[in-house]
């Protein structure tokens, strides 16, 4: 009997000549990621608030720190190489990352704008209106609302995100080329002291934890940890993974991330953690499952998912409180709501996917000036 592998490195020759592992597994993980986003989001508006229930949903910066460091490992993972043989143009590079997000964005950003208007114009103003001011809208149409210049959590409120990873796409086509050709001896003392200057900035500047900086310090948290999810992919490049290997690796990470969340917040603590998604990554990112259908359109969804589930929870979640009191629901028919937006969320995006979002970024990606770059 062969012994079980766990990890296995392969010459540089190999890795490049081999298709790369992960496939399957990353576009999983990047929908169970926007799946966590979306029930950290909604969990306030259950019956019970899911943190009470299960302290790891109260730890919201997990859903997005993570969301951060994925985007940094996939785009480093799809990227990077041709970056570095001057295989796509630093502006090419920039503008299709571009195309791909702003037009789904918008669109979205245009439906809440008009959702909250009709709302308030038959009398049904939303809870907090100080979260739809007109600047705020503004700033998100032009995705900068994540570069510190907006202190409020406006509007698609996750979208933040999106804008701070512009900021990110255009730092990496500057800096990819370092990343190759160093020893993983260099990637990993790097990776460290991004780490501790992250950590010591947000002390020093915000006087706050990195990894739940508020939203007025957006690129000071996106920023390392997209460079972090690069290092991660660089450190790893190569690395296969067994299935059982897979299997204890996240189901390590997941323990031990929920017994450090039950533990009080610290450096260390929150290190560790990240160290832990860190583990999530790479496991994901070196066993090979066979891709299906089903995985390739959760990968696509995911973004669809972290786009379109505040919207649909503003409507689902500013008409439950009414339903509940003229229907008199038991809190079991509460829970069967709340679930129901849960599910009514997923089957949007899968749709969103489908009919807006892939058709749009098709026919966006065949402009000229998106096509051949500038």
């Amino acid at each position: 009997m062969k012994p079980v592998s766990f990890a296995v490195f392969q010459p540089a020759d190999t890795v490049a000549s081999a298709p790369r592992a992960g496939g399957a597994s990353l576009d999983v993980l990047r929908f169970l990621a926007a799946g966590f986003i979306l029930l950290f989001h909604y969990g306030s508006n259950a019956p019970i608030n899911l943190g009470t229930l299960m302290p790891v949903f109260s730890e919201g910066w997990l859903a997005t720190d993570f969301f951060l460091l994925l985007s940094g490992y996939i785009l480093c993972r799809a990227y990077g190489q041709r970056l570095v043989t001057s295989h796509m143009r630093r502006t090419h590079f920039f503008l299709r990352r571009f195309a791909r997000l702003w037009p789904s964005h918008i669109l979205v950003l245009l439906v809440f704008g008009l959702f909250i208007w009709a709302s308030s114009a038959v009398g049904l103003a939303p809870n907090h209106p100080d979260k739809y001011g007109l600047w705020d809208f503004i700033a998100q149409a032009f995705l900068v609302h994540g570069w510190g210049i907006t202190h409020n959590a406006a509007w698609n409120v996750p979208t933040w995100t999106i804008s701070a990873l512009l900021v990110c796409y255009a730092l990496f086509s500057l800096y990819a080329p370092l990343l190759y050709g160093r020893s993983r001896l260099v990637l990993a003392i790097v990776a460290c002291a991004v780490l501790l200057a992250a950590q010591g900035l947000a002390s020093g500047l915000a006087h706050h934890a990195f990894v739940d900086l508020p939203f007025a310090w957006g690129l000071l948290r996106a920023i390392p940890l997209f460079l972090l999810g690069n290092l991660i992919e660089r450190l790893t490049a190569g690395m296969k993974i067994s299935k059982v290997g897979y299997w204890l690796g996240i189901f390590s990470a997941v323990a031990g991330i929920a017994v450090l969340c039950a533990l009080p917040r610290g450096a260390i603590c929150d290190s560790l953690v990240l160290v832990l998604l860190a583990l999530v990554l790479t496991v994901s990112g070196g066993v090979a499952f066979h891709e299906t259908t089903a995985t390739h359109r959760m990968g696509r969804a995911s973004f669809a998912l972290f786009l379109t589930h505040s919207l649909v929870g503003a409507v689902w979640f500013g008409l439950s409180p009414r339903l509940i009191e003229h229907f008199g629901l038991s809190q079991p028919e509460q829970w069967l709501l709340w679930g129901a937006g849960v599910v009514v969320a997923i089957i949007t995006a899968f749709l969103f996917d489908a009919w807006v979002d892939r058709p749009l970024s098709q026919r966006v990606s065949k402009l000229s000036f998106i096509k051949g770059g500038i």
